[in-house]
């Protein structure tokens, strides 16, 4: 499957998992536009806190 075919079909849901996987995918869509990805019951790991922990002095932790 194409990448921008992927993400079509992201923005058409704002969640789902990933077949035989106990991942899930997130997709928010403006005003405020974010992709995360939340591994069984653990926190999501979202595309904004990467982006924001990068723009930090320090990087990330």
């Amino acid at each position: 499957m194409s990448p921008s075919c992927l993400a079509l079909l992201l923005s058409l849901a704002s969640a789902c998992t990933v077949p035989w996987s106990p991942v899930t995918l997130r997709v928010s869509l403006p005003p405020r536009p974010d992709l995360c990805m939340q591994y069984q019951q653990h926190a999501p790991l979202c595309v904004s806190q990467l982006m924001a922990a990068l723009e930090q002095p320090h990087g990330l932790p």
